[in-house]
């Protein structure tokens, strides 16, 4: 074979190699492309979504953790402020708060005022509120007097102090007490 035939062969043969490797390309490569492309816009969308269902599964944990904490707000609000008057439970938080005061309790008047209505835009849910008053006659020192007040205070129940008679008796430190004592409940 001649050089220049030679050189043609060579040539034809380098263009059927570029001809094919463009054809292997534009058949199994540009599609292989064309897939792997797809499938990234699908992982990124796929991401995207993750990251906006984390966040949103976050705002509602931090939205159920405020409700339980309101729940929790709800029951103390409830101690402090029952939803029925519930006479025995607040008879017997007073003796015992006069009586751990070291008050010695000659007798108790209970009397449960009329509810007075609410003046809320919302009186569909609370229709008033009632009063329960203790009238308590006592005796005891001005220290256990003072303790009783004290403790009536800090209690869970809201009480508070609507009269207070002290007279004196024979002994140098020792008094008798009339006290009038106020709790409030709701009325549904």
């Amino acid at each position: 074979m001649k050089y220049s035939n030679l050189r043609m062969f060579s040539i034809f043969l380098s263009a059927v190699f570029v001809i094919g490797a463009l054809m292997i390309f534009a058949m199994f490569i540009k599609p292989a492309y064309k897939t792997i492309a797809e499938k990234r816009s699908e992982v990124a969308s796929r991401e995207s979504i993750l990251g906006q269902t984390k966040a949103v599964t976050s705002q509602v944990k931090n939205i159920l953790s405020e409700y339980q904490n309101l729940s929790e707000l709800q029951n103390e609000i409830s101690l402090s402020f029952p939803q029925d008057s519930s006479v025995a439970s607040a008879l017997y938080q007073v003796t015992s708060l006069a009586s751990g005061s070291g008050l010695n309790i000659e007798s108790v008047n209970v009397l449960e005022s009329s509810i007075v209505p609410s003046k809320e835009d919302n009186a569909s849910l609370i229709k008033g509120t009632g009063i329960l008053n203790f009238l308590l006659r006592a005796s005891g020192s001005y220290e256990t007097l003072s303790l009783f007040l004290t403790k009536a205070e800090n209690n869970v129940r809201i009480f508070d102090l609507d009269t207070l008679r002290i007279d004196k008796t024979g002994a140098s430190n020792f008094f008798d007490f009339i006290i009038g004592v106020n709790t409030y409940y709701l009325s549904n």
